[in-house]
């Protein structure tokens, strides 16, 4: 099961894990290069994703894992496979 991405409002950080659902909560509004950095250590520290390369942030699974580009206005609904 691949890693889900939603944004939330009233979080205690900018990137909070669920593991009941599988899927990562980010702080609507957060500024995308805190949210890809907080992202890729979650992913690649605590859950022990790949690295990937560049900016590319995978799932535990390896697959690529795509952030819409309406990170910063619209809602944020992606899977990563």
């Amino acid at each position: 099961m691949c890693i889900r991405v939603h944004t939330a409002d009233d979080l205690p950080d900018i990137v909070v894990w669920d593991p009941d659902e599988v899927s990562v909560l980010v702080a609507r509004g957060a500024h995308l290069f805190d949210v890809v950095r907080e992202l890729r250590a979650l992913l690649t520290v605590d859950l022990g994703a790949p690295e990937g390369p560049g900016t590319v942030l995978r799932c535990f699974c390896g697959k690529r894992l795509d952030l819409p580009a309406g990170l910063l206005g619209r809602a944020l609904s992606a899977e990563a496979c």
